[in-house]
């Protein structure tokens, strides 16, 4: 692809879809997008994007909506980030991929860690390294003060490609500045010196409550989460229709707008869709490895 295409490309790299009708979506209740979201209604960024991923949201469940999302009508759609729970026995984890890997279109997983308490997240550890000899991705969403204990988890699978959801939700309206703040940009550089570690630029506006603080404060948190990255590690979402509603909101085209004119344009092309590709679709979309034992147990 050349220079100037590649610049026109865009991968919105975190979109979510659901239908409360087929799955259940406990975390929806009593908000106002309670109701089937689905990919026609997904913003496109002014029909910008050309290319999306999804990522889990509902509880439970995991491989049914994996499947039902494969097959949405979703022209857009390159790759899924399934559900998984990485609390099982290896065995069972070593199952549930292999499983995940008869959807061509899986390329990684997510197990929530945003609401688990951090003395808990060794629980997952060995799932991890199982999820690595599959060759899968790891969505790690998590909240800002987890850092540090997401850091030290991931040593347990030193080769695994890990993805950082939405800067790991950084305390938005306080500022870079902030003591919070400070705290997270150090935490966020020890993460970015860990191979195959990968940032989503995605998720701010859900974690502001204030468009004044946010005007002042989002620049800084792309640039420091660039400077620790580099834009060959980081990568565009939109966190449709999550980003859209809660907190400030906002549309994706305003953000990739903002997002642009902070990385430059010598850096757009590989935050708007080469980072994506190599992270989560090298070579093509080859999703998750079957595997036929893991430690002597046959799935």
């Amino acid at each position: 692809m050349s220079a100037s295409g590649e610049a026109m490309t865009l991968i919105d790299t975190h979109v979510h879809v659901w239908h409360p009708g087929r799955l259940s979506y406990p975390w929806l209740a009593d908000t106002e997008i309670d109701r089937p979201m689905l990919p026609a209604e997904a913003d496109r960024a002014g029909g910008r994007t050309i290319g999306m991923i999804f990522v889990q949201a509902a509880e439970g469940a995991a491989l049914d909506e994996a499947r039902w999302v494969d097959e949405s009508a979703w022209p857009e759609l390159v790759g899924i980030v399934a559900g998984a729970d990485l609390t099982r026995e290896a065995s069972a984890v070593s199952v549930h991929l292999n499983a995940l890997a008869a959807i061509p279109r899986v390329v990684g997983v997510r197990h929530l860690l945003q609401d688990t308490p951090v003395e808990d997240f060794p629980s997952i550890a060995e799932g991890l390294r199982v999820l690595a000899a599959h060759g899968g991705r790891f969505d790690a969403c998590i909240r800002h003060a987890q850092l540090p204990a997401l850091i030290d988890l991931l040593q347990a699978a030193p080769e695994l490609t890990v993805i950082l959801d939405h800067f790991g939700k950084p305390p938005v309206d306080e500022g870079v500045d902030s003591t919070a703040g400070r705290a997270w940009a150090r935490n966020i550089e020890t993460l970015a010196a860990r191979p195959h570690t990968f940032v989503k630029l995605s998720g701010l506006t859900a974690e502001s409550a204030d468009r004044a603080a946010f005007a002042r404060h989002a620049d800084g948190w792309i640039e420091h989460a660039l400077h620790a990255f580099g834009p060959e590690r980081a990568m565009i979402g939109s966190d449709w229709p999550v980003s859209s509603t809660f907190g400030i909101g906002g549309t994706f085209g305003d953000w990739v707008d903002r997002v642009r004119r902070v990385v430059g344009e010598a850096g757009w092309p590989a935050v708007a869709a080469g980072t994506a590709q190599r992270a989560y679709l090298p070579g093509g979309v080859s999703g998750l490895h079957r595997v036929t034992s893991v430690d002597g147990a046959r799935p």
